[in-house]
């Protein structure tokens, strides 16, 4: 690259995070929460924070490379979904640079993925794709990688690989909905007294209701078990947290080819990664936990090395 200073920045709606390397090395990270949500439209003025927690000045030579919501329609520049029929191993070659109003020199966003299915089913991702190219590289690629993996977080991802193909996706709001559910409405003043504890008998009581009822019911009876006793207040949080997960669960195991004996890997932060963990064992399935900040690094080093000179 002319750069020998390379920048990964996976810039989501609420949260940044980016990877800095000097040639192959990593040499610092940055988390912030200047996401999409919080510094649009002023995406180029928020960049000296995130430079600064990289330890670069302003205007130091780099190429960044940016995924996530970043290339939202919302975001700095829309960068074009690639279509689910093509494989992720194209993403460093589908790299849209960067030419916004303030822009950097070589800057570039990675494209999300847009699904199409039978009928009218469609979903899309952007930032999990950079994911799930890292976990292709590192797992060596090949019909090993197929099968299922899960990535949770504020928009939970569902997906089926085979050949580097997305030939399945769905999503589902659970992050999003557990954070509004705890800051306002009926159970908001439940959920905060144990949101930063978790009860393991709590949760599983949650992951049985969630497939005993509507959803919008088996969520009610956080209160309602609350107010007669039957849950203590401290595990309300953990309950919820049960039921939103377990919806998940329980709707992929109505779809064909989640079989028990096929593990599903998952990627994500190892407190969500551990509840899916829970989730899954409760219900016979098995799992694998694929180790985040190896994706990530994985993800970085192909786009590095394979994006367009």
């Amino acid at each position: 690259m002319a750069e020998a200073t390379w920048l990964g920045i996976d810039w989501g709606g609420t949260h940044r995070r980016a990877w800095r390397y000097d040639g192959e090395s990593l040499v610092a990270r940055h988390d912030d929460s200047a996401g999409l949500l919080s510094v649009a439209p002023r995406f180029a003025a928020s960049l000296p924070v995130l430079l600064a927690g990289l330890g670069l000045p302003a205007g130091a030579p780099a190429t960044l490379v940016m995924a996530g919501m970043v290339g939202s329609a919302q975001g700095w520049q829309e960068a074009p979904y690639l279509d689910g029929s093509r494989s992720l191993l194209e993403l460093p070659q589908r790299l849209v640079r960067l030419t916004a109003p303030g822009a950097p020199d070589n800057a570039w966003i990675v494209p999300g993925v847009r699904w199409q299915g039978m009928g009218d089913a469609v979903d899309v991702m952007r930032g999990e794709e950079t994911q799930l190219l890292g976990a292709l590289h590192l797992l060596g690629g090949g019909a090993h990688a197929n099968g299922w993996y899960v990535l949770p977080g504020t928009h939970c991802k569902w997906v089926w690989l085979e050949g580097g193909r997305i030939r399945w996706l769905r999503t589902y709001l659970t992050g999003e909905l557990f954070a509004l559910l705890g800051e306002r409405g009926t159970l908001a003043p439940l959920m905060q007294h144990g949101r930063d504890q978790h009860d393991t008998q709590a949760f599983s009581r949650g992951v049985t209701h969630a497939a005993e009822a509507a959803m919008s019911h088996a969520l009610f009876g956080a209160r309602a078990r609350v107010v007669t006793g039957a849950l203590p207040r401290e595990a309300a949080a953990s309950y919820v947290s049960g039921v939103l997960i377990g919806t998940e669960w329980h709707d992929l195991r109505r779809q064909p080819g989640l079989a028990a004996d096929a593990p599903v890997r998952v990627i994500g932060a190892p407190r969500l990664a551990a509840l899916h963990a829970a989730c899954a064992a409760q219900l016979g399935h098995q799992v694998e936990l694929l180790d985040v900040q190896a994706v990530q690094a994985a993800a970085w080093q192909a786009l590095r090395k394979e994006m367009p000179r």
